[in-house]
Order: structure tokens, then sequence, then C-alpha cells
């Protein structure tokens, strides 16, 4: 049995799986600047036991975590519980696909690396996009298994928080699909505002990205992807589990 852990700022996301990939058990707790080792392991048992899931036969241990304090207190659980080294990803693992000569890669997020390896296991034969919509949303392009480019924008709730933290009498709102974008009320008007904004500049950039690579396949992931994704017939095809399928993967590629 295999354990991911996808530290992201506001989310930690753990992937359980055996030893032939199925993913057993997926859950997600807040990122809290000061959580302890022992702290998450609570969590992570008790949810084990809940789902009948025996983490005595964990492994192996695979992290990634744009927190950058945090990957010690992960390394320090899977020491300390599995008696385990855990792989830490950076841009020295082994990795299904390379950079265009020129990029630099240097500050490559591990959450972006971790999703566009299991897209291009996935679809090595095919020039992908991914989108990625959480805390921010990342988009990243590939072509005949070379990254050649992608862009970073602040994500759907940042973007709320924003407006809702610099204006006085605005309302904070929930991110929805309202029934038109003549909102009749304060409400309804952020509302259309956000979803058809949002959606609209995620479908401008696809249309941008389809001027420079042909035959474009389109996945979407992330917190609020499914959402989206059902509003844009330009996004091809949703997966829920892509970052912690990814640190599977990378699991595999690396664990040598």
């Amino acid at each position: 049995m295999i354990i991911g852990f996808d530290i992201g700022n506001t989310h930690i996301v753990t992937g359980i799986y055996d030893n032939f990939g199925n993913l057993l058990l997926s859950f997600r707790v807040a990122s809290e600047s000061n959580l302890t080792e022992d702290q998450f392991f609570a969590y992570l048992k008790s949810i084990s036991d809940f789902n009948k899931i025996d983490i005595n036969k964990v492994e192996g241990v695979i992290i990634s975590s744009v927190v950058p304090h945090l990957i010690n207190i992960f390394q320090w659980l899977s020491k300390k519980y599995f008696k385990l080294e855990a792989i830490v990803v950076d841009m020295n693992l082994n990795v299904p696909f390379s950079f265009k000569e020129g990029l630099d890669s240097s500050g490559y997020g591990a959450d972006r690396l971790i999703d566009v390896v299991k897209a291009v296991k996935l679809y090595p034969n095919k020039n992908l996009m991914v989108l990625d919509f959480g805390t921010a949303t990342t988009y990243e392009v590939l072509s005949n298994c070379i990254y050649i480019g992608g862009g970073i924008l602040p994500g759907v709730h940042m973007s709320i928080n924003a407006l809702f933290s610099n204006t006085s009498k605005l309302p904070k709102v929930k991110f929805d699909k309202p029934d038109t974008v003549l909102g009749r009320n304060t409400v309804e008007q952020i509302q259309a505002g956000m979803f058809f904004g949002y959606t609209g500049q995620i479908k401008e950039i696809i249309r941008q990205v389809k001027k420079s690579v042909d035959n474009l396949y389109v996945i979407a992931t992330g917190g609020l992807g499914r959402c989206i994704s059902e509003e844009l017939d330009e996004i091809d095809e949703y997966l829920e589990n892509l970052a912690t399928d990814g640190l599977f993967e990378l699991y595999l590629m690396n664990k040598n």
C-alpha cells in the first residue's frame, strides 16, 4: 500500500493506493500552519479505520507540497509511524516528460508536476492542456510529451475573497452558476460577474492556447474543476484524483 500526501495552501489531500494503483481512500483536511505529525496521523488513522483500511500495510510514502515548512512534518510522520523515508516531489525526480529547451523549470511547483505526470501517463500520444482549479488556477501545456509553457491566475475563491475584503458593502458569495447574467440583486450580480467572468477567461485562455497547439486535449482537475468543466465544452475531461494519481505514478518511477 502507498500513501501520497498532496499538501496545498488550502487543503491537504491524502490518497491511499494498493500496489496496483487502485485508489482505496481519498480525503482532505484544511492546511494548518501549526499542524503536527501526531495530529495529522490521528486524522489518518481515524479515517482509515472507519473505512476498514489497515495502514500498517503501508510500504511507501510520497509527499508533494507547496507549503515548505510542512514537508518536514510529513517526512517525520513517515519515519515515526511507518518507519519509511518518504519521497519528496521536486525537479530531481524521474518524470515521464521533458521541458522545452530554454524554458526555466527551476521554480516549477510540485503540485503542477504531479498533475502533468498523470496526464502524460494517461495520454502519452496527445497534445495536452491541464487546468487545475485550486487556490490558484494553473494551466500546463505539453506537445509530444514536452512541456512548452503554462500560466497562473488567481483561483475562484481568491478572487471572491479579494472582492469581499476590499469593499465595504459587498457580501461574500458562493461561486455558483446563476439563472441569468443579468443579476436582480447584489448577490446575484456578484455571482453573475464571478461565474461568467471566470469561465469566460478560462474559455479565452484555451482558445489562445489552441492557436499554438493543434489537436489539444484539455483536462481539468481541482476543487472547482467539475463545476467549470460542466459549463465549458472546451474542456474534454474532468479528473478528480489527477494529483494523487500522479503521486502514485511518481512513486513507482522513483521508489528505487
